[in-house]
């Protein structure tokens, strides 16, 4: 199983503090973002035989010095978009199919965005991802709805299988929210490369979105909390310990 971690936005909402440095690689305690992220999935499965985590050119040498400094940094390659500013930006989807079809990756993979922290193991989930034939999201339920208008939310039937999915909606029809973490099968990942072929998509949440038309995709339900590192108040109050991590 192969995990790809998207680290290639501008993060302009936390300007001046990304103005030169990678979100993910802000400083959290003794770690940075991304080693949070990374150490998780590292204690919460064996399956994970390598990770591509894809940059801009900006932050490209940045993430290879954090790449040198993991003990496993010979199952870590970083992943250049080439772009050098947000008016480059290839976006979300376009930078995993850039990582899709350049690696030809061929295998179940995770998916997960570069700026979210989870405060509780990935280890269920892996499990039963391992035991099926479907691919899986995780979700939680979200009571207020001006959060759910900022995320992807859901609707489930009785199975666990997702037979809605919309993005930021305006008007949610659940509040059941989902983060950007995705357990895709590998008969899957043909799927997402043709219905995403040549489009340039910055919402990861438009892979489920489409996906779910064309095949099961399974809901399971986070056990813990999910920290989006997507504003400087969010990031100063886990600086701060207001948020425990």
């Amino acid at each position: 199983m192969k995990c790809i971690i998207l680290c290639a936005g501008y993060a302009t909402r936390m300007y001046p503090l990304t103005k030169n440095k990678a979100k993910a690689l802000l400083k959290i305690n003794d770690n940075c973002v991304l080693d949070l992220i990374w150490n998780n999935i590292k204690q919460s499965t064996s399956l994970i035989s390598e990770m591509f985590l894809i940059s801009n050119n900006l932050y490209y040498q940045d993430f290879l010095k954090w790449q040198n400094k993991q003990k496993n940094s010979k199952e870590i390659k970083v992943i250049n978009d080439g772009t050098n500013k947000v008016e480059e930006s290839l976006g979300a989807v376009s930078d995993l199919m850039l990582a899709l079809k350049n690696e030809k990756i061929d295998d179940d993979v995770l998916i997960m965005a570069g700026d979210n922290i989870l405060d509780f193991s990935l280890d269920y989930v892996f499990e039963e991802f391992a035991a099926s034939s479907n691919s899986y999201i995780l979700y939680y339920e979200e009571k207020d709805e001006k959060k759910l208008r900022k995320t992807g939310v859901v609707q489930i039937d009785e199975s666990g299988k997702v037979i809605a999915m919309e993005e930021k909606p305006q008007n949610p029809k659940s509040n059941y929210a989902v983060p950007p973490f995705y357990f895709i099968k590998k008969k899957d990942l043909n799927l997402i490369l043709e219905i995403f072929n040549n489009k340039k998509v910055d919402s990861m949440g438009e892979i489920i979105v489409n996906l779910i038309k064309k095949t099961t995709i399974k809901a399971i339900k986070m056990k813990g909390k999910r920290i989006d590192i997507g504003s400087l108040e969010t990031y100063n109050n886990i600086v701060n310990k207001y948020i425990n991590v």
